[in-house]
């Protein structure tokens, strides 16, 4: 159920708040595993927002493959790691520059 809700969480932009009492409880376990960076209301919890996921929720992501079908497709190369690299490359140019 976790993984399947940070999937969701992933699918939208952030920062996304939920009211839902079930969604706040899965937004907890979520960030208890620091898989999200998330804000919950004291007791009683009536609103969670998560604004990021962290390092180690993509990472739980890219681990969980869910088969479309039954037929095997070559993997792809995911987009993600070339698209850090070159934001870190863009920073430390903008840094030396600045």
């Amino acid at each position: 159920m976790s993984i399947e809700f940070l999937r969701q969480i992933a699918a939208t932009p952030l920062p996304k708040s939920f009211t839902n009492a079930k969604d706040i409880d899965a937004v907890k376990i979520l960030r208890q595993a620091g898989l999200v960076i998330a804000l919950v209301d004291q007791p009683p919890e009536s609103a969670a927002t998560v604004f990021a996921i962290t390092d180690e929720g993509n990472a739980e992501l890219l681990r969980f493959h869910y088969p479309e079908n039954d037929r095997r497709r070559p993997a792809k190369d995911h987009w993600l790691p070339p698209a850090a690299q070159r934001a870190c490359e863009a920073l430390k140019r903008s840094i030396r520059g600045a």
